[in-house]
């Protein structure tokens, strides 16, 4: 079955042509995922949700490109999104639980409540949309896409949103440890 006979299908919701792709490219797209992310199990996550994404949103494919160079850039995005997303949850973990850590002096109790304190202001001090794209994400640990939806935006404009939120709390805080 030629290329465009094959979108065709997966347009009609064919299952035997999801079928022939999935075994076509599930096992490369595991590979390159896992080459990003070196892990296994995330590798295989992202990979099943670029095949429902491929259910999904195949109307979108233009064929500009070649399939398998669509499915290709979706491992990839999705990847590249995974691990941005843990290295930014990371931080902010890290800096929760730092400010959060039994102190071994009772002045630096006092020193992490007002740190803490300080963080809360800087969150609720955020813009609105911010504020709730900063929640969602962090605090609730939504993906991009989700929060995008619910907000009504572009995935971009939620991922901007994220950014703006971060660099005003270091800001606020005074810190570049976020």
């Amino acid at each position: 079955m030629d290329e465009k006979t094959l979108v065709e299908s997966l347009k009609q919701h064919d299952p035997e042509a999801f079928r022939l792709v999935y075994d076509k490219y599930h096992q490369r797209l595991v590979y390159l995922s896992y080459g990003i992310v070196h892990n296994t199990e995330d590798a295989e996550d992202i990979v099943q949700e670029v095949f429902i994404d491929v259910y999904d949103a195949i109307y979108n494919f233009k064929q500009e490109s070649k399939l398998s160079t669509w499915l290709h850039r979706i491992t990839m995005n999705k990847s590249y999104n995974l691990l941005r997303y843990k290295r930014v949850h990371n931080i902010f973990t890290r800096l929760e639980a730092s400010l959060l850590q039994k102190p071994d002096k009772p002045d630096d109790d006092e020193e992490k409540d007002e740190k803490i304190e300080q963080l809360h202001k800087a969150i609720a001090a955020l813009p609105k949309r911010q504020n709730m794209v900063f929640t969602m994400f962090f605090y609730e640990k939504m993906p991009q896409k989700e929060i995008a939806e619910i907000m009504g935006v572009a995935l971009p404009a939620v991922e901007q949103l994220i950014f703006r939120a971060k660099n005003n709390i270091r800001k606020k805080m005074g810190t570049n440890d976020i």
